[in-house]
């Protein structure tokens, strides 16, 4: 998928992101910054990431890569490791220490080397964590727009020589207890990182990832499965249709059908030409049927050599012996190749500025005709390799641009002019030389030269205005609190971090002293003027791209038809030959999908490494001596933050209002409180508090589908030293808001439906799921109210009426009735020495509200709200009713069809966890590897089984897959490893690693206790293939109580067979 930074004004959608606590562990979500100092909790880089799938291989019980497992026991972990003996200039396995780094302020000791026959390079960081991680990254240089790199980097996961098989990678997955497998594309490198918490299952991953990098087999038919090839409609009928296929071909078509994605894209393009900058690393649909399988060999050749590699571990194994299996196995293979090439060019600076002017996709919706304009100005900055600097700009973009205190975001989008940032907008120093871009979307046409105009006078003023000193120290403190904020996934956040600095010759470890270079920028800032000199900078630079981009609703219709014209040009110049061989190589590909698979070579952890006792989270539960407020206490290493949660009951709330609390929830720090504005309350936030915000919290019970629990979620983090300031920051937030400023809300209102229908196409499958889930209980059909389409048509509603009064009484009425002591219950993690503190702080936080007893009632589900969108006149057929569709501007389908199950403590919840694992192998095979599509397969949630799929260029097909999976599981198909391969995914999740901070909050959140959790375990562990086949026939073969909805293209013909509830939002 492409991962773009942005939102950098903080403005939190409603749509979404509603908190659903989930049934089982929490899995780590790795998100690489822009650098490791970049706090702004987004993307800067687009990545086209492999989305996790299934697979496996030759020798017998083939289990783990050494066979003698007694080097693993008693190896001492965490605090207790084994320090390395290291000096500069050792040689130990092949490699030559070449310096040797410590980072006190993260605890960690890194050693740099280098392989001395081939030049690759090394670093690792040791420190105490048990999550070790390990990544080998590739500097990949395309020259062209045709994916290559892209498609390499599925293609090099689909068997090599050690592993022969079809996806060795995706078969790893339930192969292993990993705590995260992927690789991405970026546009100029491409990384294959993993983590494990398990020394055997990581030697095991490392031999996988290894031969798959440097011994693929680049199979001819795994470059047309996972690139593009040419096929019939019909796949023996040379009279239908000729199609393109491919599964990045499809993933690509959905990417860029998002016009965030599409307009991020091309500014990048436009403003780096002559470069590797000016191509789609991912591929553009119309250039990738024109890569060869020769170009994709030779681009492997040419790019994944050691001598063009970076490997990076981390953790608390000892990397001797990483780097002894490393060179064994992969690089003592090789010599160095001094003609390898992959210096990426410096842009040939313009003199002048330069203008494009392109159409893009739609939004989803156009509920702004008039608005329809995109436009932004991008300044090509310096080259990435000093630390000072591209901390110095991402600070100067953060005083600009970010939340309502800053002089762009008055300008801009609290004037009106623009509704949300440009999808480019801020400091991005991923590439080789750095860019700084601001701009909008939502424009009138009358408008643009006035926006342009308002940028350079903004920047112009701030230039001679300078910054206020408690805003510039508001952002410094952000910066501060995320270096004391600990982290469960560290490491992987390193990979994506480093490597764009390290790879175009910068010290991987420079970004981590982030301290020393604050103490410096604030030396830089006492001097005065310092961020007015950058923004000059800017300001001088003549190497600057105007882009506006217009939406055009016939674009993608266009697309379609020169597609269908260039195949119809194909189709009509085939010589018998040609046809028959396309017919060939299409049964040949099917042939090989449908074999089953001899996975036993590959390495694999046994079911008897996973841990049988459940670990247990030691808490304290008592009550706050203010109202009697349950209050649960968690004593864990938090390195000086404390932090907080309170929930709220809603269930009593006049359901009239319940519609409107996530808009509640999103805007009650944007608002102003007590004697702060709006803009000197974002300043108050970001100066005192790490981590503030306020959420809808939808909860199932754990015992009871029918039991749901409505709150409103309250989350804040600070500094030891600034509890005080923060719980008055959020009394007053609470107690004293100001909702009754109705220009201010309408304005917040505008940003946040540009941005919610600006994000529907990416949030496709999200909204698919939420939509069909919410036909089976009152938790499913709160969450679609809170969080689906029907937010969305409210939003829609609320804009469109311009009734902004109605709306603030409906606030009001939500703030009044929140502040009630009897609603609550509370959680505080922190450490021993600080609970009495914190215990005071949030006493005397309770003080002001009022214990009402108010009583928590638990409602019941009413199916008949489910109608809410629709757009037939026939409400009662229930076949209309169970088929969903949502029309968007995309050439490619979200599909999510949705059954009921049962609750967390039932005796069938653990088995039919296990069978939609188990089904999503098969889903695997069918959905992506014939069909094409970018993913797809079956999960369980809060009570209901969905079976989905996205970026899919197929309906009917996959539709029949879901049953077809169904029938499958019947019909004595299930083995033993179907079952393990379940157990090892699942598990992989459940035992996951947790950041202190969030360490048993699922758990509360719920009320699931540890007896739970390891009656869960023991059930999971205890799954017999009889049991599986029983949950399938009892909860999905021919059970007609399904819903299916799909979110795709109006103009899919495939529609027409079958009768549609068309959502009208």
């Amino acid at each position: 998928m492409i991962r773009l930074c942005k939102n950098i004004k903080k403005i939190k959608p409603c749509v979404n992101k509603i908190n659903r606590a989930t049934t089982h562990g929490l899995k780590v979500s790795v998100q690489s910054s822009s650098q490791v100092f970049n706090n702004n909790d987004h993307f800067n880089k687009r990545t086209f990431i492999s989305t996790p799938q299934i697979n496996t291989t030759l020798k017998p019980n083939q289990t783990y890569v050494f066979e003698n497992q007694e080097i693993f026991k008693n190896i001492k972990r965490g605090k207790d490791r084994n320090k390395l003996n290291l000096k500069v200039g050792d040689e130990i396995h092949g490699f030559k220490v070449i310096k040797i780094k410590e980072v006190p302020e993260r605890q960690f000791q890194t050693y740099q080397l280098e392989h001395i026959e081939t030049g690759a390079k090394y670093l690792h960081i040791d420190c105490e964590d048990t999550n070790n991680v390990f990544s080998v990254t590739f500097k990949t240089i395309p020259k062209d727009s045709t994916g290559v790199a892209h498609i390499l980097e599925h293609t090099t996961l689909c068997g090599s020589k050690k592993y022969p098989v079809r996806d060795p990678f995706f078969n790893m997955l339930k192969r292993s207890l990993n705590t995260y497998m992927n690789a991405w594309t970026a546009p100029d490198h491409t990384s294959y990182p993993f983590g494990t918490q398990d020394p055997k299952d990581y030697y095991n991953l490392l031999s996988v990832y290894l031969d798959a990098t440097f011994f693929p087999n680049l199979s001819e038919s795994d470059f047309r499965q996972e690139g593009h090839r040419l096929e019939f409609e019909q796949l023996e009928n040379s009279e239908s249709p000729l199609k393109f296929k491919g599964i990045v071909f499809n993933e690509m078509k959905g990417a860029l059908s998002d016009p965030s994605s599409f307009y991020a894209e091309v500014s990048q393009q436009h403003l780096y030409p002559g470069t590797t900058y000016s191509h789609n690393s991912g591929g553009e649909p119309n250039d990738i049927p024109s890569l060869t399988y020769q170009q994709l060999k030779d681009f492997h050749a040419k790019h994944y050599h050691p001598s063009n590699s970076y490997f990076f571990s981390y953790g608390d194994l000892n990397p001797i012996n990483h780097l002894k299996f490393i060179n064994d196995n992969s690089l003592s293979k090789f010599k160095k190749d001094s003609n390898i090439n992959t210096t990426v060019n410096k842009v040939k600076r313009w003199s002048e500025s330069k203008r494009i002017h392109l159409k893009c996709p739609p939004s989803a919706m156009d509920v702004n005709p008039e608005k329809k304009f995109k436009f932004s100005i991008s300044i090509l900055h310096k080259e990435n390799k000093d630390l000072f600097e591209s901390l110095s700009m991402h600070m100067l973009s953060n005083l600009l641009l970010r939340g309502s205190n800053t002089p762009m975001y008055q300008a801009l989008l609290e004037s009106g002019l623009v509704l949300d940032y440009s999808p480019n907008t801020g400091f991005d120093d991923n590439l080789l030389e750095s860019s700084f871009s601001v701009g909008g979307i939502g424009i009138k046409k009358e408008d643009l030269e006035k926006v342009e105009n308002v940028i350079i006078e903004t920047l112009e003023k701030s230039s001679r205005d300078g910054f206020a000193s408690d805003v510039i120290e508001s952002i410094l403190h952000q910066y501060e609190f995320a270096q004391k904020d600990v982290s469960a996934s560290f490491g992987l956040k390193l990979v994506g971090s480093l490597s764009s600095n390290w790879i175009h010759g910068g010290d991987p470890v420079d970004p981590l002293f982030l301290n020393d270079a604050i103490s410096q920028l604030r030396k830089e800032i006492e001097k005065g003027g310092f961020f007015e000199g950058k923004i000059k900078e800017l300001l001088n630079n003549p190497h600057r791209l105007y882009i506006t981009m217009e939406n055009d609703e016939n674009l993608q219709k266009e697309d379609q038809e020169k597609e269908l014209e260039k195949l119809e040009k194909i189709k009509s110049q085939l010589t018998p030959e040609q046809t028959k061989e396309i017919i060939e190589v299409a049964k040949d590909l099917q042939f090989r999908q449908n074999q089953v698979q001899d996975v036993s070579v590959l390495p694999k952890i046994n079911i008897c490494d996973i841990e049988k006792q459940q670990a247990k989270i030691d808490h304290i539960d008592t009550k706050l001596s203010m109202g009697d407020v349950p209050l649960r206490i968690l004593d864990l290493p938090t390195n000086g933050i404390s932090y907080f949660r309170s929930t709220i009951d809603i269930s009593s709330m006049d359901a009239k209002l319940k519609p409107y609390v996530p808009i509640f929830c999103s805007l009650i720090d944007e608002m102003g409180a007590a004697e702060f504005d709006h803009k000197q309350l974002d300043t108050e936030i970001n100066l005192h508090i790490g981590k503030f915000s306020v959420s809808p919290l939808i909860t199932m019970g754990h015992s009871d589908l029918d039991y749901t629990q409505e709150r409103i979620y309250i989350k804040g983090a600070a500094l030891n030293n600034n509890l005080l300031k923060m719980f008055s920051l959020l009394q007053k937030i609470l107690l004293e808001n100001k909702w009754k400023n109705p220009d201010l809300l309408k304005n917040l209102l505008n940003q946040k439906q540009a941005s919610v229908i600006e994000g529907i196409p990416s949030s496709g499958l999200s909204y698919a799921k939420i939509l069909s889930s919410s036909k089976f209980s009152r938790a499913g059909q709160l969450s679609e109210q809170w969080s689906g389409l029907s937010q969305v048509k409210l939003i829609n509603e609320i804009v469109s009426s311009n009734d902004i009064n109605s709306l603030i009484e409906k606030l009001l009425a939500i703030n009044e009735f929140i502040l009630d002591r009897s609603l609550m219950k509370c959680l505080i993690t922190t450490e021993k020495e600080n609970i009495t503190n914190l215990e005071n702080n949030l006493s005397n936080f309770l003080k002001p509200f009022s214990n009402k007893n108010t009583p928590i009632v638990i409602n019941s589900f009413n199916s008949s709200n489910n109608n809410n969108n629709n757009n037939n006149n026939n409400n009662n057929n229930e076949e209309i009713n169970r088929l969903n569709f949502f029309p968007i501007p995309a050439t490619v389908n979200y599909i999510s069809k949705t059954y009921q199950a049962v609750p967390y403590t039932h005796q069938d919840s653990a088995p039919i966890q296990i069978l939609t694992k188990v089904l999503s192998e098969f889903l695997h095979k069918e959905i992506r590897e014939k069909g094409g599509a970018y993913g797809g397969g079956s999960s369980v949630d809060s009570g209901v089984i969905s079976f989905y799929s996205y970026r899919d260029p197929n309906l009917v097909k996959t539709l029949n897959a879901f049953d077809q999976s169904i029938q499958w599981s019947l019909d004595n198909k299930i083995t033993l490893e179907n079952i393990e391969n379940a157990q090892l995914s699942i598990f992989s999740d459940f035992d996951s690693p947790e950041s202190p901070s969030n360490k048993g909050v699922g758990e509360w959140m719920r009320d699931i206790t540890n007896e739970m959790k390891q009656t869960r375990r023991n059930n999971l562990l205890s799954i017999t293939k009889p049991k599986l086949e029983e949950m399938a026939s009892k909860y999905l073969f021919n059970n007609q109580n399904n819903y299916i909805t799909v979110l795709g293209s109006k103009d899919n013909q495939e529609l027409n067979k079958f009768t549609w509830n068309n959502i009208n939002v």
